[in-house]
């Protein structure tokens, strides 16, 4: 049930519209099939129906998985209760999904400091980071054979790059320079070529932090993100916690560092697409051989198109 949800979860992200709850109910998820019987024809669900398989499973494994798993490639009732924190904010319930953030952050609440950890973490390796560090609840990685996504040919979006503070070690740990652009070396899954993908405890900080601003609990949002931040930061420079005067600012700040400190695990695409509906009116662009092309906030294009084979095998209407 829980390996069933991580992936349903997943591919909703890709081939389905953000959770909207006034349009849910007809908008177009992924087939959810339940069983191994491949005569029953596949048909796709709605956003609403598949959001519930994947909250009803993952509420029902926990009767089934123990506290800690033997490793982090097993799920565990933290792997779960991170997955429901996920689900939730993915669903814009913020209440629902500081109070699951807030249950597995109870079974493991350490971070990584980038400073003090040796073994761990290193500033200077090619490969920074100990595969199943302390902060991998769930350990999944994705690969991708196309060059454009693999870490030793990405490009790095130099707007992003500027945002890293000089003393912020993530600007060293996770990239390293190739010509006019930074690629990216900071994966959890300790490989030059495979992305992290699974569960970790910064993760659950920044989804804590962004659920208590949403929910009017400024200082405990920054006392999240800062208690995050303070461990990336340089130990031999002065720390100056974030602060904020209201709701707005501080969900922006929260929102930007977990950009920042969660990109390449396959988390950006669901994030614009959430942010959206919220207003936030992100408008992706890329520069392809001197022509913009841009993506705009309401696009269709956001529910990615459902491979033609299966279209054809099926007749289940595409995106």
């Amino acid at each position: 049930m829980f390996y069933r949800s991580f992936y349903f979860l997943g591919l909703l992200t890709q081939y389905a519209f953000a959770y909207d709850e006034n349009t849910s109910d007809k908008d177009l998820g992924i087939v959810l099939r339940l069983n191994s019987n491949f005569n029953e024809p596949s048909s796709r669900a709605s956003v609403r129906q598949c959001y519930d398989q994947v909250i009803n499973d993952l509420l029902l494994s926990l009767n089934y998985l123990p506290d800690y798993a033997l490793n982090q490639l097993r799920p565990s009732k933290g792997a779960v209760y991170a997955l429901l924190a996920r689900a939730y904010l993915y669903k814009l319930q913020y209440d629902m999904a500081l109070k699951y953030a807030d249950e597995a952050l109870k079974l493991n609440s350490q971070l990584m400091d980038y400073n003090a950890d040796p073994g761990i973490v290193s500033l200077t390796a090619a490969v920074p980071f100990k595969k199943f560090n302390k902060e991998t609840i769930f350990y999944a990685e994705m690969f991708s054979f196309i060059g454009l996504h693999i870490p030793a040919t990405a490009r790095v979006d130099s707007t992003l790059y500027a945002n890293y503070a000089t003393n912020d070690l993530r600007r060293s740990i996770f990239f390293k320079a190739n010509g006019n652009y930074q690629q990216f070396k900071g994966s959890y899954a300790a490989s030059a070529g495979t992305l992290f993908s699974g569960l970790a405890t910064d993760e659950l900080y920044l989804t804590r932090a962004e659920c208590r601003a949403a929910l009017n609990n400024v200082q405990g949002a920054m006392d999240d993100l800062n208690l995050l931040l303070k461990k990336r930061w340089k130990n031999t420079a002065v720390f100056l916690p974030v602060t904020s005067a209201d709701k707005t600012d501080a969900i922006r700040k929260i929102r930007l560092e977990r950009r920042k400190e969660l990109l390449m695990r396959n988390m950006r695409w669901i994030d614009v697409k959430r942010y959206n509906k919220e207003g936030e009116n992100i408008i992706m662009s890329r520069l392809v051989n001197g022509k913009l092309i841009s993506i705009q906030p309401d696009s269709r294009y956001y529910a990615l198109p459902l491979p033609i084979d299966i279209i054809e095998q099926t007749g289940m209407q595409q995106n």
